[in-house]
């Protein structure tokens, strides 16, 4: 990026670019983010805010061939910065920026997509579409990953790191005697997102199949945010309620009680939706005065029929040796009945998204294959 025009005043530089983008930087901002303030090595910061002198004033800068912007300070302090730094943290766009985050259905085109586990293994550019598909969609799958017990471990880490609940670091998916969770019986689970009742609320989730079983187990899969909006759209009163009134989910075993409160909708400060919060397992009574019932269980309603509307709803068996990633916040998750005489047995483990963007922000560091 080159620079067109370069004018500093006392309290701030103001840069037009080549292309005729105009960047405005303050001079309290500049003196506090002097690469000379930075470790070499880490890119850390080695002073506090208190540290920086309160009134100092710019004065003067110029802009040199080698891309360099140099600035002096009245107390006889200079800056040297890259002029790529600063179009990359021009603040007008923040320092980062958001996601791009694709709303889908079940007529959606290659949703269930399965990505080769060996090439992932292998192609950094694969691996990294795969990567941002989880990113993009909220959801991404595997196939013929090898069939073996803790196998989703070592996937798990391709995408971040893992979270330890008090089901452990994995948890077991299948039919169980005396189970803990309705998830460890054969019976049809409807769509769902997990552990609502925890705080924070495990990011993403990873299940691999290594016994698809008989007859029944078929995989359900919905996108909450298209689904949230779809309420947005339809019956705007009936969205508010959902994204302002705080539910309380709960579970309890006989080592294990927890709970938390959140709206089943939960949104940004711009007011889009960033995340989903509905498990019907485990919502506990609500605590809401006797006037203010109908109209949430009127809104509950709506978003759950939404859930059942074919539109949304994604169905797939997994097949042994398949693995799927969901955003555990945004898509929800759930199964048909299957029999018990066939011993379905599904693996999973739960992490956090700041892995997953790391992940990917590392990959498109080290560039193409």
């Amino acid at each position: 990026m080159t620079v067109r025009e370069m004018d500093c005043q006392s309290d701030r530089v103001t840069i037009t670019w080549q292309d005729g983008h105009r960047s405005e930087y303050h001079a309290t901002w500049l003196r506090d983010n002097d690469p000379a303030n930075r470790d070499p090595r880490t890119g850390q910061r080695l002073i506090d805010v208190a540290d920086l002198p309160e009134n100092v004033t710019m004065e003067g800068g110029r802009y040199s061939a080698d891309g360099l912007v140099h600035l002096s300070w009245s107390d006889r302090h200079s800056s040297e910065f890259h002029v790529d730094w600063l179009r990359a943290h021009c603040p007008c766009r923040g320092d980062t920026e958001p996601a791009a985050v694709t709303p889908w259905d079940a007529a959606t085109p290659n949703v269930l997509r399965r990505f080769p586990y060996a090439e992932v293994l292998q192609l950094h550019s694969l691996r990294l579409e795969w990567l941002e598909t989880i990113a993009r969609l909220g959801i991404a799958f595997l196939r013929d990953v090898p069939m073996e017990k803790d196998k989703v471990l070592e996937v798990a880490a391709l995408v971040g790191w893992v979270r330890e609940t008090n089901y452990g670091r994995i948890f077991d998916v299948r039919a169980v005697p005396d189970p803990n969770n309705l998830a460890y019986t054969s019976l049809a689970l409807g769509l769902h997102t997990d552990n609502p009742y925890r705080d924070p609320v495990p990011g993403l989730q990873t299940l691999h199949c290594l016994r698809a079983g008989g007859e029944g187990g078929v995989s359900l899969f919905a996108d909450g945010f298209a689904v949230a909006e779809a309420l947005r759209s339809e019956a705007p009163p009936l969205f508010d309620v959902l994204a302002s009134a705080a539910v309380r989910f709960e579970f309890a075993d006989a080592s294990t009680h927890l709970c938390a409160e959140r709206p089943i909708i939960q949104q940004s400060k711009s007011a889009s939706v960033e995340a989903i919060a509905y498990n019907s397992r485990s919502i506990a009574p609500l605590s809401l005065a006797a006037g203010e019932v109908p109209e949430f269980y009127r809104a509950y309603r709506a978003f759950a029929r939404l859930l059942r509307d074919e539109r949304f709803v994604v169905k797939t068996a997994l097949a042994e040796g398949d693995l799927v990633v969901f955003n555990n916040r945004r898509v929800l998750h759930g199964r048909t009945a299957f029999r018990t005489t066939e011993a379905r047995w599904l693996q999973g483990c739960y992490l956090e998204q700041d892995g997953l963007h790391s992940q990917i922000s590392v990959l498109k560091r080290h560039g193409p294959d």
